[in-house]
């Protein structure tokens, strides 16, 4: 009876811990707040998960990796990334489509592989309860060449919005997708995906400034055109107000055309980085925040000015330095992210459709951005890009997260889903100090690169848990329930570098995951060569673990499963309970509570 118990949880493992549920509900914009159908305010926090892009793709395939392309093989990758997501409380998933990959030069959908795995990618998102955020217009990929609609170049972005010859073809590639039958969910059209949760026509819509418009005359006759109906004189005055005026038109546009769609999902409108409107002008922050849109989103990556010009071993620099003044800025400076609070704004829901740390394995920076995401009152967050498994040992960018590859960074990133979840929305921004921050169940330090949440039923802990964040946190292990840790801490040592996950099930039964030992073989900032690997990871390395809660005694067994059966292992009980483990799933039995 125990054994088929065990069996049993450990199929289901760590559900409880995952944030994502399978009970999805339509989402709404009322007063700046987005809402479930319920009306309980809605809270995302995700990743861009990209694996049906041959943009991801030849990133593989440069290291000899899914060369040649196996279906099976490759969607077993995918099964196992949604996997590792699930464990790190994974509750949305965005995707870059890539009209590049799947579409003719009319904008008609193309079968072929990339399309195939968007229906999969999509499919396993609903069934493991995530909702999913699309963005239909992007230049990534582009595996159909002079075939498609779309160019690669980021110089025509600014026509999407303005040749109504492409806004033709750009709508007749999101109408043929958004009723498209997926074949993975029961032939269910896209648009009536239960999971369906935000759409975005355009990820990072350019403009035009008036030299570069030239260069497209189509669209500088159309700007003419505009001027003499208008008897204006074609100045930087006119120019701005003709933008503004043509990309609130565009905007209201791609609302009407969702609504007369039925797509259900809000409609969402980028604004990118902070510093957009030093860069790029404030007529385009007045069009959206005249526009029809009910939710505006930007993107955040500290460092990514930093490493800008840098190469090779200078890059190392860019996660060495303190980001604490760079998202300080970012909150009160208006022409960088400050026009979120904005009275102009305060109707429009906000998000963000991507985040990162740049070039930076340090794990102090997500929980800070997190607390910052819910000062600026955003609700929801997507995390560029997910690395897939495989694919992680191989890769060295300037943005790294994987459950396996990078405990430090995976922890951390689960703490600050907790953040999101907890923090309330609009509490003004502010820190401890400028190189470290203890406030509402978090413990964050530049100095030692590392973050810690603690509430009454969760501790996460990203490099150990140093003294001063223990004596901060109040942590109660009497009543924890889930301990996401790398290192040690007073409730569970580990000497191994993989991360590791303690549930527990009742008093008497605790389930826990360990990850595979860590190491980046190649600094993350360097580049590798052709099939050379980055991280070495270890499945089969023994280290000591502890634990120390109240449900072990001398009486608790362990068993470590393997290959679907139970093997007890060895343990001893001395002010903890101590046993040798390497990566795998392990059920932590009280005998004395029985069977």
């Amino acid at each position: 009876m125990l054994r088929i118990f065990i069996c049993a949880i450990l199929c289901n493992l760590f559900l409880a811990v995952s944030i994502s549920t399978a009970e999805f509900q339509s989402l709404y914009v009322e007063n700046g707040t987005l809402y479930y159908e319920d009306g309980n305010e809605v809270v995302f926090w995700g990743v861009n998960l990209q694996p049906s892009l041959s943009w991801e793709y030849n990133r593989m395939k440069r290291h000899g990796l899914h060369d040649p392309f196996d279906k099976d093989d490759y969607k077993a990758m995918i099964d196992e990334a949604y996997d590792e997501l699930e464990i790190m409380g994974v509750n949305l998933i965005r995707i870059h489509l890539s009209p590049g990959d799947i579409t003719d030069k009319e904008g008609n959908l193309v079968e072929n592989r990339w399309l195939d795995l968007t229906d999969y990618v999509l499919a396993e998102a609903e069934k493991r309860g995530m909702y999913t955020y699309l963005a239909f217009l992007n230049t990534l990929g582009v595996a159909r060449g002079k075939d498609t609609f779309i160019s690669r170049s980021n110089q025509t972005k600014p026509m999407w919005m303005v040749d109504p010859v492409f806004i033709q073809k750009s709508e007749r590639f999101m109408h043929q997708l958004l009723n498209r039958k997926n074949s993975y969910l029961n032939d269910i059209k896209y648009k009536n995906s239960p999971a369906l949760a935000l759409v975005e026509p355009i990820n990072e819509p350019g403009y035009f400034s008036r030299e570069t418009i030239e260069d497209f005359p189509d669209c500088f006759k159309i700007y003419e055109d505009w001027i003499d109906n208008h008897e204006r004189l074609d100045d930087e005055n006119a120019f701005y107000n003709w933008r503004m005026i043509t990309s609130k038109s565009y905007i209201n546009r791609m609302v009407d055309f969702f609504k007369k769609e039925e797509v259900r999902a809000p409609m969402v409108w980028s604004m990118e980085w902070p510093r957009m409107m030093e860069w790029t002008g404030k007529d385009v922050f007045e069009a959206a925040a005249e526009s029809d849109a009910p939710i505006v989103s930007v993107c955040f990556y500290p460092g990514q000015s930093v490493a800008y010009g840098k190469k090779g071993n200078d890059l190392k620099l860019v996660g060495e330095e303190n980001y604490f003044e760079y998202i300080s800025k970012s909150y009160n400076l208006q022409e960088w992210h400050g026009w979120l609070r904005e009275d102009r704004f305060r109707g429009k829901a906000r998000i963000v459709y991507e985040f990162e740390t740049y070039y930076n394995q340090r794990s102090y920076l997500y929980p800070l951005m997190a607390k910052y995401f819910r000062a600026q009152g955003i609700q929801a967050a997507a995390m560029w890009t997910y690395l897939l498994p495989v694919q992680a040992e191989y890769t060295a960018a300037a943005h790294h997260l994987n459950l396996k590859t990078t405990p430090h960074k995976a922890a951390a990133f689960m703490a600050a889903g907790a953040v999101m979840y907890e923090y309330p929305r609009y509490l003004p921004y502010k820190t401890t100090s400028s190189v470290d921050d203890f406030s509402k169940n978090l413990a964050l330090s530049y100095v030692k690169g590392s973050s810690a949440y603690a509430d009454s039923s969760k501790l996460i802990y990203s490099d150990g848990l140093p003294k001063e964040f223990s004596d901060r946190l109040h942590i109660n292990t009497e009543s924890l329930n889930h301990i996401v840790g790398c290192g040690q801490s007073p409730v569970a040592n580990y000497e191994g570098s993989g991360l590791y996950i303690v549930n527990r099930i009742d008093d008497k039964k605790i389930e826990l995951i360990i990850m595979p030992e860590s190491k980046f073989i190649i600094p993350h900032y360097l580049p590798n060569e052709r099939g050379e690997k980055v991280v070495d990871l270890n499945r089969n390395k023994l280290n000591t673990f502890t634990l120390n809660l109240k449900d072990c005694s001398k009486q608790t067994v362990v068993y470590r499963l393997e290959k679907g059966k139970l093997k007890k292992i060895n343990q001893y009980y001395k002010k903890g309970l101590h046993f040798k483990a390497k990566s795998g799933k392990y059920l932590i039995y009280n005998e004395a509570g029985g069977r």
